[in-house]
């Protein structure tokens, strides 16, 4: 169901050095690169606060783990696993939304609405008959093949962003939640190691009474466990299929709805 859209023509990153384009990539950054970064939050600003020479040379660093790929290899890491979770995904949701929303049965959509976006696909799309309510039932992986392939015909369609901007906005949503999703266990064992070092920084500092080692801490090691503890809590309680598939359920709506845009170009 969901690829993404890049822009027919002149593309931002035409004209920029090869090391540069999955940075600037608009797609790339917030679906793929975000999510990564995102992951190593409460390591960063942990070995950033604690450790003061950190911050002299963590720009020179960052400029030079960038152009030797290091960006891009945060993007792939974050493709691969992504899309790995989408067909997990897809099996739990019964298919891709985009495409089991034409299904007679499904309800998320208005039936007239439904039935306008099946109307306009069976007509423009070529070679293509979409399952009646009756060959539905009596064949379903049969229906949902024709659904697939209406789906894929729509996202060649949509891919021009400046044209489909909202259709683009969505599957950036969508990216960014489902590979945020995939990078979970990743972001777990990172935040189980900065507690631990956490741990043993606040030991070393032991005084012996819980409110002289209170004080003994310095503001650092609060903001660092203020992060990895806001981490885990977003982690633990927010990042989940559900949340994924509100984004992947809009996106697909929005897909859709392509269709009305569509109609009105092809019939001029």
């Amino acid at each position: 169901m969901f690829g993404t859209q890049r822009l027919n023509g002149y593309n931002e990153c035409d004209h920029m050095p090869n090391w540069l384009k999955p940075v600037l990539d608009r797609y790339d950054r917030k679906a793929r690169l975000t999510p990564a970064l995102l992951c190593g939050l409460p390591l960063v600003a942990s070995g950033v606060l604690l450790i003061p020479d950190v911050v002299a040379i963590s720009g020179a660093i960052g400029i030079v783990v960038v152009y030797c790929g290091g960006s891009l290899l945060l993007i792939q890491i974050s493709r691969d696993l992504g899309k790995k979770l989408e067909a997990q995904l897809y099996r739990l949701w019964g298919g891709k939304p985009s495409a089991t929303m034409l299904r007679h049965t499904d309800c998320r959509l208005p039936k007239p609405t439904r039935d306008r976006y099946r109307s306009f696909l069976s007509r423009t799309v070529p070679n293509l008959t979409l399952a009646s309510p009756q060959e539905e039932a009596a064949n379903p992986e049969y229906a949902d093949a024709g659904y697939d392939s209406a789906n894929s015909w729509l996202l060649e369609q949509t891919r021009d962003h400046s044209r489909f901007e909202l259709v683009f906005a969505e599957n950036m949503n969508y990216g960014f939640r489902r590979n945020l999703l995939a990078l979970k266990p990743i972001a777990v064992g990172m935040d189980v190691i900065v507690s631990v070092l956490l741990i043993l920084t606040a030991f070393t500092s032991w005084t012996g009474q819980i409110a002289t080692t209170v004080t003994v801490l310095s503001w650092p090691w609060w903001a660092s466990v203020t992060i990895t503890g806001g981490h885990i809590l977003l982690f633990g309680t927010y990042i989940r299929t559900h949340w994924v598939r509100m984004a992947a359920e809009t996106y697909a709506q929005q897909l859709l709805a392509a269709c009305d845009s569509l109609e009105g170009t092809m019939r001029t």
